[in-house]
């Protein structure tokens, strides 16, 4: 007696288990990648050996040492105009009580730019304007 012949069937590849694995992966990965802060500029503050912290949240303004300015990690270009356009942008939408600044200029920026912005910090409203170092080596 002959039996009937089958057809061979082509051999499948079941994905299922792949893409499972792959989704999981990919949520770990998510849930373990740290964030940093890139658009942050490298500035080395100066020591002091006395200093007070602010009471309430101020407006920062950064100011590395080739000069570049950010105000609440803004980048500001365009000199004094453009400083005051946007610190007047940071004054409104901060209540009428906060009226602090906090500079966090590098060491080795000129005096100038920072009475500058300091300068303009004032013409909009902010009445007591700090500046931000590090304390001193031996600790005292």
């Amino acid at each position: 007696m002959k039996l009937p012949t089958r057809e061979s069937e082509a051999p499948e590849i079941n994905l299922t288990p792949l893409i499972d694995v792959v989704f999981l992966m990919l949520v770990f990965f998510i849930i373990t990648t740290t964030f940093s802060e890139r658009d942050a500029l490298d500035v080395t503050l100066p020591t002091a050996e006395t200093a007070e912290p602010m009471e309430t949240a101020p407006v920062e303004i950064v100011i590395d040492a080739a000069g570049a300015i950010q105000v609440d990690g803004e980048t500001v270009a365009g000199g004094a105009a453009a400083l005051r356009r946007v610190l007047t942008e940071a004054r409104r939408g901060r209540p009428a009580e906060a009226r602090q600044v906090l500079i966090r200029a590098d060491h080795r920026v000129p005096h100038g730019q920072v009475l500058t912005v300091m300068d303009q910090a004032g013409r909009n409203g902010f009445t007591e304007v700090g500046i931000a170092t590090t304390g001193t080596d031996d600790g005292s």
